[in-house]
């Protein structure tokens, strides 16, 4: 395994990890009463990056096939945002300074999936030469 494809394997377990962390503290706020839907956005992005990490570190594996963790990592990109942004309205504009843990908890997979679609975008772009 090259080291481009060994970096990409460690931010797709990364991913997984984070995804963990996620169901763990949205599970964490159903149980301690936390208002509005902010707890189960954040138990469904952590379940989805589960399964982002999980895939993605199978297909990572695969040198032939790493073209298509480009597309599957913007999917999850995609539904990374949208989850920030639901996180953010279910907040409120006004209250994410007061409250930025939520935020930024999802943030950072939205982030790892930024690297891991660069990352593998190069590694494809390599492959094809």
């Amino acid at each position: 395994m090259s080291s481009e494809a060994k970096r990409v394997k460690i931010f797709t377990l990364l991913e997984l990890a984070l995804g963990l962390a996620l169901v763990v503290y949205g599970i964490v706020l159903i149980v301690g009463g936390s208002p509005a839907h902010m707890p189960a956005v954040m138990c469904g992005e952590g379940v989805f990056g589960l399964f982002f990490g999980a895939r993605s570190a199978l297909i990572a594996n695969v040198p032939a096939r790493i073209g298509k963790l480009v597309s599957f990592g913007l999917v999850a990109l995609l539904i990374q945002v949208v989850c920030i942004v639901a996180i953010v309205m279910t907040i409120g504009t006004d209250h994410v300074a007061e409250n930025p843990l939520p935020v930024c908890l999802s943030a950072i997979p939205a982030v790892f999936s930024l690297v891991i679609v660069l990352l593998s975008r190069g590694m494809a772009k390599r492959a094809e030469r």
